[in-house]
């Protein structure tokens, strides 16, 4: 993997951008800016410092992952589509919908001011 560095200010506002928005919302913005395995790797950088910082939490199903932070991160790299072509059989599909099928490995909860995660759906 490419080594990945994202600024503070690049990072607030990706957060800013997708606060409270489900997990395509931070894909979402880094689609505007970079190609699909840069995109790939910024988004698993962002999401493992997110983590790190407590910022989010991942969940399955809504039970949250407790797993160490680099193996929530590996479980993205593992399951992660080849391509921004995820559906052979539907070429039309929007990346995005990836996030939303039991193939991804996990959804997002943000942390609010009281300190609580809000699953993001």
């Amino acid at each position: 993997m490419n080594t990945v560095n994202i600024d503070d200010t690049t990072l607030d506002e990706i957060v800013n951008y997708s606060d409270g928005q489900a997990i395509d919302g931070l894909w979402h913005r880094l689609d505007m800016f970079y190609e699909f395995s840069e995109r790939k790797n910024m988004f698993l950088h962002t999401l493992k410092r997110l983590l790190k910082e407590g910022r989010i939490k991942l969940h399955k199903n809504r039970i949250f992952l407790e797993s160490p932070i680099e193996e929530q991160i590996e479980l993205f790299r593992k399951a992660w589509p080849k391509s921004d072509k995820p559906y052979p059989s539907h070429p039309d599909a929007d990346f995005y919908l990836w996030f939303f099928d039991p193939e991804c490995p996990a959804g997002i909860a943000w942390r609010q001011k009281d300190g609580h995660y809000e699953i993001a759906d």
